[in-house]
């Protein structure tokens, strides 16, 4: 009778100060007949979490200010990060992944906004083929949670919102197959030889108080577009230093017939000393039915931390 004995590694590390958490653990089952069996791999699957959230807090207030806008404000940003992966030894890898941003700032006797607001659900299935060859099946989930407006006057000169975006609208899919590349300890490149893209416009009113004939590509008379084609997507999650880590990725979906789109996420975290933390966000999209010009968006963050 074989019997499977389970290892459970577990790491907790709570940062405090602008409140930051990190929680990561491992899971490893190991099928032996004796405890003494040596033979070949102990390993037969390996479960590794790993969870983190940050929370910062920023508030801009002027008085008598002439230089510039001067517009007093509190914005408040949410980072989870959320990830498994289920390894075995028969060389398949499955990976999932959440990662939320939310901001919120609120001006004084004026408006509140909520941005950045971006929600992503990714899950890739790995076959190693070679040493650093492997076959992936992708899919990745975009949306947004709350609505985003823009604000204007009309002829009777009376603010008025107009609905940017919001749940489901759009609502992105994006899936693969293909082969790529593993890297050790830096991350992956993966090419989908056959790809495609499902776009869905849920809250049909963002064309009437726009006044626009399509919305991410999708024709006001419809309500989702599937396209097909390819896409290279690269990942990288490493170490630079000893003191920095960078997360990138980088999809890029080509359609058979129209331009490609474009969507980078990079995240760049440094340990300044044991208390002092900062990181950068850069949000990259470029995408011909919204604008012809690449879209950036930054978020810069740093404080004091402490390590318990």
């Amino acid at each position: 009778m074989r019997r499977v004995f389970v290892l459970l590694v577990c790491h907790l590390a709570m940062t405090t100060g602008i409140q930051c958490h990190a929680l990561t653990d491992t899971l490893v089952a190991a099928a032996l007949v004796h405890l003494s069996d040596s033979s070949g791999s102990l390993v037969s699957m390996r479960l590794t979490h790993s969870l983190e959230c940050s929370l910062s807090l920023t508030n801009q207030l002027f008085l008598n200010w002439k230089k510039g806008n001067s517009a007093s404000l509190v914005s408040l940003c949410n980072h989870l990060s959320y990830q498994s992966k289920i390894t075995n030894d028969s060389r398949v890898t499955v990976t999932t992944s959440f990662v939320h941003d939310l901001g919120m700032q609120y001006f004084f006797d004026s408006i509140l906004r909520l941005q950045p607001d971006a929600n992503t659900l990714e899950n890739r299935i790995e076959v190693r083929i070679a040493s650093q060859f492997v076959f992936s099946l992708f899919s990745t989930l975009n949306t947004r949670i709350f609505n985003s407006y823009t604000y204007a006057t009309n002829q009777q000169g009376n603010p008025v919102k107009i609905l940017g975006s919001g749940f489901m609208t759009p609502f992105q899919w994006n899936f693969s197959a293909g082969f790529g590349w593993a890297f050790q300890r830096l991350g992956c490149l993966s090419l989908g030889l056959t790809s495609g893209k499902f776009t869905w416009i849920r809250n049909r009113a963002v064309y009437t108080q726009q006044n626009i004939p399509d919305f991410y590509g999708v024709p006001k008379e419809k309500n989702y577009v599937l396209e097909y084609g390819f896409n290279l997507h690269l990942l990288i999650d490493t170490d630079i230093l000893k003191h920095v880590h960078w997360n990138c990725d980088l999809l890029i979906f080509k359609n058979y017939r129209k331009p490609l789109d474009m969507v980078l996420k990079s995240y760049l975290g440094i340990r300044i000393n044991k208390f002092l933390r900062t990181s950068i966000q850069t949000h990259l999209y470029y995408e011909k039915e919204v604008s012809s010009r690449i879209q950036i968006e930054n978020l810069f963050s740093m404080g004091f931390y402490v390590n318990l």
